[in-house]
């Protein structure tokens, strides 16, 4: 998830006044924080740029959550036997 989170940040430190730099701002706490909700219908209106930097973050982020529920269930597997 690195990549675009770096790629985000950078597009907001170009653009910190816009309204993709606040929805992405907004969109990237909600990820974090898991359970804060997100209007999706902010995403709309968003320029090309900043919705391909808010696609690149989702797929970034569930790839890293499969891999971190497979590396768990692999434990929890390692840890009954």
């Amino acid at each position: 998830m690195a990549n675009a989170i770096k790629c985000i940040a950078k597009y907001i430190e170009r653009n910190p006044d816009s309204d993709e730099a606040a929805i992405l701002r907004d969109f990237c706490a909600a990820l974090e924080q898991e359970n804060v909700t997100f209007d999706l219908q902010r995403l709309f209106n968003m320029k090309s740029k900043a919705f391909e930097l808010m696609l690149a973050l989702m797929d970034e982020w569930r790839f890293d959550r499969h891999v971190a529920s497979r590396r768990l269930q692999k434990y929890l597997e390692k840890s009954s036997a």
